[in-house]
């Protein structure tokens, strides 16, 4: 027995020479400075130099989280680079897959933004993003990890860092969804919504805890490999307005957290601060830049983390979890909006039975989040042996369901007097189970006008629906000679709509109804060319849209088709019987940087039109280089090519050149139509996306020599 002791007391020495110490990672917030972590990430995975376990706060909880995960750098890089940046934290669905109705309600206002309106008081989103495409895509980054919960559990132990926005208590996310755990700790106030996780509204753990220090010696790390990238202090040259001061608080807060934990790092810890100077937390387009930074900053500190050097058969491999697509076994919905749960149920592709399919459920997400209603649309999936349970969570706009909508139209062609019209819209949403809706919109300025209207889906799906509108408005008509406007007048309607109709999906829609206008028309200022010509119009209207465009403004895919016939008719209360159609046609496509768009638009009328229905012809997209409404009659037909560039001006302005060629006309009788008499524009412009609507300024002359110069901002007249 005595003989054994040496032999045991040998093995207990030889055991703890051969111990290593048990190494910690611990990443700073920092918004698009973290990318930086990717590189020492690179670098120590290159050196072997072993993480044992991670924590991290905001984007250091992305990059920690993708690496406990089982990632390697060099996928996690990968995944930074490949990043539809603009996308991910754009909360909406394409403009292509919304559906029609809301199209068409967007497309009337300039202005981006819809803040509620409720009880005399203004109601506004709890951040500038919700993060509906963010969760969805941290959720793809982290599929093959959906299945464990306890984040102790995942290849490398990891903890994220959150903050309780009621209390101001710091959060430590250590179990749950992993993707959730990651959206909470970026979540930077006022940018990012609050995200609700066990009841509790978590946002950015830098409020609390930017270095968290101390939640990696707790999970029992011997030594820590710090990386610092908060945002540093302004200097006093750069603090001058209220934008910049209330910048400077928040900064404090999270530099005085991140000081007080980097005082309790031990002698034996590393700690590595990348050289990103004034590198934007919101460059998340310079990922590359950042990377590189990181790696030299841990190449430069490579004296350091020598002694953690593992060789090459000591190096603790990583493998990234593998398991199997469970089938889905049930479906709930957890809806807080006013539609009905079968409303959501009907967009839902995914059946219970199937294999979980990310990307399908991911556009079962989006098509809900589409609808309009939402703030955020999520899922949540519990496996047991092969089975799952897909929770989807729709959360209704917190500060709806009515909303207030803001547009600004101008369009000036210098040599006349311009056209300005400010709107104001005001909707009620989910008047009914299946989404009804009622708006009214009141336009102030040079074309004034009140309307107001009610759109009611019949069914849970929302495909067959009523409509019906009434509403006054007055339109600027000009009368030419030649190229010389000798006169301005006005036309006064009142017009009143209802129908029925069908939508499919976010393609098209059909819509048949009856219309009817009363009017009149009067001389503002020059001759008197329509001698106070009063009117009454009343039709059957059959309308058909199709629309897939990805931009109302400078669309660079998709197409637009919308058909009308209307037949107007005596019986109905109409002046005088006539039938009319028009049809306009257009198709968009993109190549690399240069975007291309063919339109046509016709019309014809059988027998003699009011005032109100004549075809006008003239301005920008309609002959340009022609004054707005020089030509007018009862044929037309435009066909027109639009080429265009975006480029950036400046770093946050998205700007535009390009080139127009149309080719038309309009007549008063089908005899007239010819080619002698069709004029043909050239133009260029110049423009950019501003927050009130697209910018533009341009040229345009005809074959004849006549010139129109012009700008507009916001929605063509």
């Amino acid at each position: 027995m005595y003989r054994l002791i040496p032999l045991i007391a040998l093995l207990l020495f030889t055991q703890d020479i051969d111990a290593r110490p048990t190494v910690g990672l611990v990443l700073a917030g920092g918004g698009a400075r973290g990318a930086a972590h990717i590189g020492i990430l690179k670098y120590l995975e290159e050196q072997n130099i072993p993480v044992d376990l991670v924590t991290g706060t905001s984007f250091g909880a992305i990059v920690g989280g993708l690496y406990a995960s089982g990632l390697s750098a060099v996928e996690i890089e990968e995944l930074m680079l490949n990043m539809d940046w603009e996308r991910a934290l754009d909360d909406d669905v394409p403009r292509a897959d919304r559906s029609i109705q809301r199209k068409w309600k967007e497309d009337i206002f300039s202005i981006p933004g819809t803040p509620g309106y409720g009880n005399a008081e203004l109601k506004m989103p709890s951040g500038a993003i919700q993060g509906q495409n963010v969760i969805l895509e941290m959720q793809k980054m982290t599929e093959h990890v959906s299945h464990i919960r306890r984040f102790s559990d995942l290849p490398r132990p990891f903890k994220a860092i959150a903050t309780d926005i009621v209390t101001g208590q710091m959060v430590v996310l250590d179990h749950g969804e992993l993707a959730v755990a990651m959206r909470a700790s970026m979540g930077v106030p006022a940018v990012f919504a609050p995200i609700e996780v066990e009841g509790r509204l978590l946002v950015d753990g830098g409020v609390t805890n930017n270095l968290p220090v101390d939640i990696a010696r707790d999970m029992g790390a011997d030594i820590l490999i710090v990386v610092d990238i908060t945002t540093p202090m302004l200097d006093r040259d750069h603090l001058g307005d209220i934008l910049t001061i209330t910048d400077q608080l928040t900064r404090l807060l999270v530099v005085n957290n991140t000081e007080q934990q980097k005082k309790r790092m031990q002698a034996d810890d590393i700690l590595l601060i990348p050289a990103l100077g004034e590198f934007s937390a919101a460059a998340f387009t310079g990922a590359a830049e950042a990377i590189e930074i990181g790696y030299q900053e841990a190449l430069d500190k490579s004296a350091e983390l020598e002694a953690l050097v593992l060789m090459p058969g000591e190096y603790p491999i990583v493998a990234r979890p593998v398991s199997a697509k469970p089938t889905i076994r049930s479906i709930t919905v957890d809806n807080t909006s006013g539609l009905d749960n079968e409303v959501i149920r009907s967009v839902i592709d995914v059946r219970i039975g199937d294999l979980f399919n990310l990307e399908k459920v991911s556009h079962d997400m989006n098509r809900i989040h589409g609808t309009g209603h939402f703030e955020v649309v999520s899922y949540q999936l519990t496996e047991d042996e092969g089975q799952a349970d897909l929770k989807i969570s729709a959360n209704g706009k917190s500060w709806g369901p009515d909303y207030l909508h803001f547009g600004f139209n101008l369009e000036s062609e210098f040599k006349h007097d311009s056209r300005v019209s400010f709107l104001l819209g005001y909707s009620r949403e989910e008047l009914t189970s299946n989404g009804a809706e009622w708006m009214t919109i009141a336009g102030i300025g040079d074309e004034p006008r009140l309307q107001t209207g009610f759109y009611a889906p019949l069914n849970q799906q929302r495909d067959w629906f009523l409509y019906a509108s009434a509403g006054y408005q007055d339109e600027t008509l000009y009368a030419y000679e030649g190229d010389r406007r000798v006169s301005t007048s006005a036309l006064r309607t009142t017009a009143g709509r209802f129908g029925f109709g069908y939508e499919y999906g976010s393609h098209w829609r059909v819509m048949l109804g009856i219309d009817h206008t009363s009017g009149r028309a009067h001389v503002v200022t020059g001759q008197d060319f329509v001698g106070g010509e009063s009117f009454q119009e009343a039709s059957i209207n059959l309308q058909y849209i199709f629309d897939t465009r990805d931009d109302v403004d400078f669309p660079s895919s998709g197409s637009i088709v919308e058909a009308h016939v209307a037949s107007y008719t005596e019986s109905l209360g109409s002046d005088q019987s006539f039938n009319q159609w028009q049809l306009r046609a257009g198709h968009y496509f993109e190549r690399k940087q240069h975007n291309f768009g063919f339109n046509v638009y016709l019309g014809g009328t059988n027998g003699n039109s009011s005032i109100n229905s004549q075809f006008r012809v003239g301005g920008y997209g309609l002959l340009t280089g022609l004054n707005s409404h020089q030509l007018a009659g009862d044929y037309m037909g435009v066909a027109s090519l639009i080429y265009y560039q975006r480029y950036e001006p400046f770093p946050v302005l998205d700007g535009l050149i390009g080139l127009t060629l149309e080719y038309g006309g309009a007549w008063s009788s089908r005899d007239s139509i010819s080619s002698e008499s069709a004029e043909t524009s050239l133009g260029a412009f110049i423009g950019a996306d501003t927050p009130i609507g697209t910018l533009q300024f341009g040229f345009a002359f005809t074959g004849d020599g006549q010139s129109n110069i012009y700008s507009r901002i916001g929605r063509v007249f």
